[in-house]
C-alpha cells in the first residue's frame, strides 16, 4: 500500500476518532456550539495534525468560546485518539475554523427571502 493511501485512510479514521472524542470525552462547559469535524490532515511523520471544524450556534460568542475550548483540549483529544488507535506518537493537533455550515444556512435563508417561500426543498429538481 502506498504511503499516500495510508495517510488518506489515517485522516478519515482520525476524523471519526476526533469527533467521537469531542462528543464523549471532552467535558468543557465552553463547548456551546455544534461542532462538526470536516477534515483532518496528519503530517507525513504523523507528529502534527490540522483539524478543520465547523461551528454552529446562533451566538458568535459561543462559537469563539467553543473554538477556545477545542484548542485548550487539543492535547487531551490527541492523547485519547492516540490511545484508541494505538499510535506510537500523540500528534500535536491544531484546530482551524471553517464557516461552511454558517454559510450554507445563510445561503438557504437568502434563497427563502428571494423566493418568498418558507419551504425551500433541495431534494426536488427544478
Amino acid at each position: 500500500m502506498s504511503k499516500v493511501i495510508r495517510i488518506q485512510r489515517m485522516n478519515k479514521t482520525l476524523m471519526k476518532e476526533i469527533s467521537q472524542a469531542i462528543m464523549t470525552e471532552v467535558k468543557d462547559p465552553r463547548l456551546l456550539s455544534l461542532v462538526s469535524v470536516l477534515d483532518a490532515e496528519i503530517s507525513k511523520d504523523m507528529h502534527y495534525m490540522k483539524v478543520e471544524v465547523s461551528l454552529y450556534s446562533s451566538n458568535e460568542i459561543h462559537n469563539i468560546k467553543t473554538l477556545e475550548a477545542l484548542k485548550t483540549a487539543s492535547g487531551f483529544i490527541s492523547s485519547v485518539v492516540s490511545k484508541n488507535l494505538r499510535l506510537k506518537f500523540a500528534p500535536v493537533i491544531e484546530f482551524k475554523r471553517s464557516h461552511m455550515i454558517e454559510d450554507s444556512v445563510r445561503l438557504t435563508n437568502k434563497m427563502k427571502e428571494m423566493t418568498g417561500d418558507d419551504s425551500v426543498d433541495e431534494s426536488q429538481p427544478e
